[in-house]
């Protein structure tokens, strides 16, 4: 493995006052560009640590409503809205994308299948847009596959690491109190797409978001959450 994967912000420690640098480095999840050795010494019992990565991920519906800073493949940014309904026991997620001014981008749901409703370039790409829903997936829902290890990076951080059927590896790194990350490794074990969540509130619910995707095309996506609504199972925007 790479050693120089988790080096710190040069500088950052003179900056600051020594319990926000700790806090930050337990919050800044640096992407390892190869698939990183778990260990298991001096880590609380397994179960904590499944339950740990568990809690990042909704348990039941919710629809959430985040800004959006997306930076895309040709390096241009653009601020939109983005809307995601989860309905995690049904395995359902829908996606809306619009601008600021409520001009409609891209409108998919996921359940079983993938079914673009609207879509508009770059989003009309047919591989782009499964990507994308792929991000959707990756950030609110509990990684695809099969539970193959859990432990700790060399880094410190608690990890569970999944594997689905398509061989792709999710790590969930799953700091207490303050943030989470997932780091995903395509078949071949190299990084794919890199997960960073900051400042969990009273829900548990992250305030900040960020995504990059580190293989072609190359993007990435800050949410900042405006609203996370608890949804009955019976709401009629579950409905499908």
């Amino acid at each position: 493995m790479n050693k120089n994967f988790c080096q710190a912000e040069h500088g950052f420690k003179r900056r600051r006052g020594p319990f926000i640098w700790l806090l930050m480095i337990s919050l800044i999840f640096t992407a390892c560009s190869s698939l990183p050795e778990i260990k298991s010494s001096g880590l609380p019992g397994n179960a904590d640590i499944r339950e740990r990565c568990g809690s990042f991920f909704p348990a039941g519906p919710y629809q959430f409503t985040h800004s959006i800073e997306a930076r895309l493949p040709d390096e241009s940014r653009s601020m939109v809205l983005g809307i995601v309904l989860v309905d995690p026991p049904r395995g359902m997620i829908h996606s809306v994308i619009m601008t600021v001014e409520g001009f409609i981008l891209f409108d998919a749901r996921y359940h079983r299948l993938l079914t673009v409703n609207q879509a508009v370039a770059p989003f009309d790409d047919p591989e782009f847009a499964e990507k994308i829903m792929a991000d959707i997936k990756l950030i609110f829902s509990p990684p695809a596959g099969r539970l193959i290890g859990t432990g700790a990076l060399d880094n410190g951080f608690p990890v569970c690491r999944y594997r689905d059927e398509k061989g792709l590896t999710s790590d969930v790194l799953a700091n207490r109190d303050f943030g989470w990350a997932i780091n995903q490794y395509d078949s071949s074990g190299h990084l794919s797409r890199q997960v960073r969540a900051y400042s969990r509130n009273a829900e548990g619910i992250p305030e900040r978001i960020e995504l990059s995707r580190h293989q072609s095309p190359r993007y990435g996506l800050k949410l900042m959450l405006l609203q996370a609504e608890r949804l009955s199972s019976d709401d009629k925007r579950l409905n499908y």
